[in-house]
């Protein structure tokens, strides 16, 4: 059954998809996530003609729903986007398959795994595994969605709290808009968002979900928000840039591509600073502008309070 009232839309979208399974089967849960919109779906009554039909051969028993809301897409995310680079990157086997795209809805294949820790990501022997996985993923060449910076952070530009902004807010932005971004090393497919939570290890390897901010890049970025994501100190990104630029499929000059990630921080640092910014906007959650001071601070802003936060 649908436990939450609210989301009959993907309940509609699983009995046209599905109508051989009684609506009262299926089990709708929302799964945890900053941007929110995922939720978890099984159904205990598949026969095995309903699993042959399905076209990857995959048990509906369990998936992964995956919505296109107002929220979402003021942060970047499409979810017909999504689709068409999880199937892209199918044969990597380093991502969830995808099941249908019905209307505005994705369903995923339920990757089952361990997650891993906090604690752990950064250790030498997760860290070779990220690097391998990583290095299959900027193997591949582009898949025709590249990453419009600009455009996103003008986007966002107009979607903050109009009360935060100072003066010095609009000369930083303004600096962002005019400032050529750095010439890429390589353009290739990115995850953008790696970090535990987003990281599974499973009996086939290592496999990273939640694809939604997936875009074509140059690695210099991908990596710099890899290690400012995961607050990676320098002895930590050095191991990392170790295993992965040994790889067969990975990036051979150490040296330049650590040149290229410090090209990208202060970009990263104000992608994240307006990713947080919105988030405070849509939802008036305190740890959004806590996660928002110490990128304020980056960049000089004075700190800004607004009625709200008190």
């Amino acid at each position: 059954m649908a436990t939450l009232t609210n989301d009959n839309a993907l309940l509609r979208v699983l009995c046209q998809l599905w109508p051989d399974i009684p609506a009262a089967s299926w089990e709708i849960r929302p799964l945890t996530g900053l941007t929110q919109g995922s939720y978890s779906i099984s159904s205990n009554d598949i026969s095995s003609n309903d699993i042959a039909s399905n076209d990857i051969t995959h048990n509906v028993r369990q998936m992964v729903g995956r919505a296109q809301t107002s929220h979402s897409e003021m942060l970047g995310v499409d979810r017909q986007r999504e689709n068409q680079i999880l199937r892209r990157l199918s044969s990597t086997g380093i991502a969830p398959k995808v099941i249908a795209m019905h209307g505005t809805w994705l369903l995923l294949e339920w990757l089952t795994g361990t997650k891993v820790k906090p604690d752990t990501l950064c250790q030498p022997a997760l860290q070779q595994l990220l690097a391998q996985t990583l290095a299959i993923l900027h193997s591949r060449p582009p898949l025709g969605y590249p990453l419009q910076l600009k455009k996103q952070l003008a986007f966002q530009w107009q979607r903050i709290d109009r009360k935060r902004l100072s003066p010095d807010w609009l000369r930083l932005h303004k600096f962002f808009m005019a400032t050529r971004e750095p010439t890429a090393l390589k353009v290739a497919p990115a995850h953008m968002d790696v970090h535990p939570d987003n990281l599974l290890i499973t009996e086939e390897g290592l496999k990273l979900i939640d694809w939604e901010y997936a875009a074509d890049v140059d690695i210099g970025l991908s990596l710099a928000v890899l290690f400012k994501g995961n607050q990676w100190d320098a002895i930590q990104q050095k191991t990392f840039l170790n295993y992965y630029c040994t790889q067969t499929s990975g990036y051979s000059d150490t040296r330049l591509l650590q040149r290229q990630i410090q090209r990208w921080e202060p970009w990263v640092n104000y992608m994240m600073l307006m990713w947080y910014e919105v988030r405070w906007q849509q939802t008036r959650e305190q740890a959004f502008l806590l996660l928002a001071h110490p990128l304020r601070q980056i960049f000089k802003l004075s700190s800004m309070t607004t009625n709200k936060e008190k």
